[in-house]
C-alpha cells in the first residue's frame, strides 16, 4: 500500500468516526499522522457512535456500548475502570496505634494512625506533652488532633 491509499484510508475511517487510536491499530500509521489528518480534515475529536469499532481507549464496540443518565453514548469499560480508580483511604494500621499507645511507635504513623492514637491516648487522661512524646510529634499537634476530635463529636 503506498502512501497515498494508506492516507486515503485514514480519511475513509475518520469519516466513518473511528477513533484515532482504532485507526493506529488498523493502519500501521502512528498516532500523530492519524490526529494530524483529523486536524487536517477540521474533524473535532474523537466522538463515540454506534458503528464505532472501539472507544478511544481501545475498548471493542458494541459489547462495552451503553447510555450514560443522559442518553449520551459512554464505554462501559471505561466508566467500570473510572470507578475502580476512585480513591480509597487507607485502614489505619491497628498493630502501630496499638505500639504507639504503648509508647513505642514505629519509625513513622500516617495522620489517620497518629490521630486514632492520640484519640486512645486522650481517653485515658494523658497531658498533651505526654502523648506527643508517645506518639513522636508535637504538643502542637496533639491540641489540632484534639480539637479536631471535639469538633467531630
Amino acid at each position: 500500500m503506498n502512501a497515498a491509499e494508506k492516507r486515503q484510508q485514514i480519511e475513509a475511517l475518520l469519516r466513518a468516526g473511528h477513533s484515532d487510536l482504532a485507526i493506529h491499530r488498523h493502519t500501521g500509521a502512528a498516532r500523530d499522522t492519524v490526529a494530524r489528518h483529523r486536524k487536517r480534515l477540521c474533524l473535532p475529536g474523537y466522538q463515540t457512535t454506534a458503528d464505532s469499532p472501539a472507544c478511544r481507549h481501545g475498548h471493542p464496540f458494541p459489547e462495552n456500548l451503553g447510555r450514560n443518565e443522559k442518553g449520551h453514548l459512554v464505554c462501559l469499560e471505561c466508566r467500570r475502570q473510572r470507578e475502580r480508580a476512585r480513591y480509597q483511604p487507607a485502614e489505619p494500621d491497628e498493630i502501630a496505634i496499638e505500639r504507639a499507645v504503648a509508647g513505642d511507635p514505629p519509625e513513622s504513623l500516617t495522620p489517620r494512625e497518629r490521630h486514632a492514637a492520640i484519640h486512645q491516648l486522650d481517653r485515658r487522661d494523658y497531658s498533651a506533652a505526654v502523648i506527643a512524646e508517645r506518639v513522636r510529634c508535637t504538643p502542637r499537634t496533639v491540641h489540632r488532633a484534639r480539637s479536631q476530635l471535639r469538633a467531630a463529636a
